[in-house]
């Protein structure tokens, strides 16, 4: 048995982020954040300045300022909001690409990819940036664009107005993050079955489909914020900031740190669980969950083919790994439905 690595000298994928990394010059820390919002430059509904004070005041440590076909100058909201350890909003890009598709029922499907950390906005393909070819090749071209900015990409929403096939995913390269949670109301996270019995899986689902197939994929929750106005708080249908987020791994607060948590692997994803230790070897996945008021929690730990390996309950999970499994994962859920997903654990 052998853990496979896209971590550099690290022998274990999860291990960077849980225990002693190499190169590593300060301890490791947690730091809670966003990869997907919007502003008013682009679809947002108000200034990038109130998105950064709205995730600062609320908890987060960092953001991506993810507006379609805009990079946000961060520099005066670092200015505001930041300093050593307290905040840090970072630039980003959606890359609002689509394909056209006489066959789908609105002639076009979405292939929105998120480009984190980059400084240069990225011109999705196609007149009005609909590309008359497939979405595997869009985003083939948009991560390596991506990729030669030094940034992270992030394949937003498959099932957004049902869009992405899953054969539409399986050439992804390792490190790419995949959203198997968006806070938008209207992304399909679960999944559907039409009347003609044509099925697509929900966002987990498909991320377990890519890891069964060999592929290194990181599983996101995130927000895909619009609407930060303090009046609208209650209206569940508009896409409220609060809804997912990450919790990243790194030395220390900057672009950089969490950038290369990210493609490492090094975080886990919640929409409202926290764990308050996560630790993984070549025998056993650990985790310590944080109780919330009179929660109960159930892990479940999910190897290939999203089987679930095992059960646990309560606030103390232990999984030992046999060697078998083709990659363990844990799936959180407390009795009020809120997740976290670890990254999952390959094993070769």
């Amino acid at each position: 048995m052998h853990f496979r690595s896209v971590c550099g000298a690290t022998a274990l994928c999860l291990s960077v982020g849980l225990s002693n990394f190499a190169g590593a010059q300060q301890p490791l820390r947690w730091f809670k954040g966003n990869t997907h919002t919007h502003s008013l430059n682009s679809d947002g509904d108000s200034p990038a300045l109130d998105v950064a004070r709205w995730y600062r005041t609320h908890g987060y440590q960092f953001t991506f300022m993810t507006d379609h076909e805009f990079v946000t100058d961060v520099a005066p909201l670092n200015a505001m909001f930041g300093g050593p350890a307290r905040f840090l909003a970072i630039s980003a890009q959606e890359v609002t690409q689509r394909t056209s598709d006489p066959s789908h029922p609105e002639g076009v499907r979405q292939a929105h990819i998120n480009a984190l950390g980059i400084n240069t906005m990225i011109r999705p393909l196609g007149e009005r940036y609909i590309a008359n070819q497939s979405i595997a090749s869009t985003y083939a071209r948009n991560i390596a664009e991506i990729r030669k900015q030094g940034g992270v990409a992030q394949v937003n929403h498959p099932n957004f107005r049902w869009s992405v096939k899953l054969s539409e995913m399986v050439d992804l390269p390792d490190s790419t993050l995949l959203e198997v949670w968006n806070g938008h109301s209207t992304v399909n996270n679960l999944g559907g079955t039409d009347s003609s019995g044509n099925v697509f899986p929900s966002h987990e689902a498909v991320w377990d489909s890519l890891l069964t197939r060999g592929k290194v994929i990181w599983g996101v929750a995130d927000d895909d914020s619009h609407s930060f106005k303090p009046e609208d708080a209650d209206k569940l249908e508009l896409t409220r900031p609060g809804r997912g987020w990450v919790v990243v791994r790194a030395d220390t607060l900057t672009p950089g740190a969490i950038v290369g948590a990210l493609r490492r692997g090094d975080f886990y994803s919640s929409t409202g669980v926290t764990l308050r230790t996560l630790a993984a070897s070549r025998s056993e996945l650990k985790i310590e969950i944080a109780l919330n008021s009179d929660a109960r929690y159930r892990t479940e730990f999910v190897g290939r083919g999203g089987r679930v390996l095992a059960t646990v309950h309560g606030l103390n999970a232990r999984y030992a790994i046999t060697g078998n499994e083709g990659y363990v994962r844990a799936r959180i859920t407390d009795s009020n439905g809120l997740k976290a997903w670890t990254q999952p654990v390959i094993i070769r």
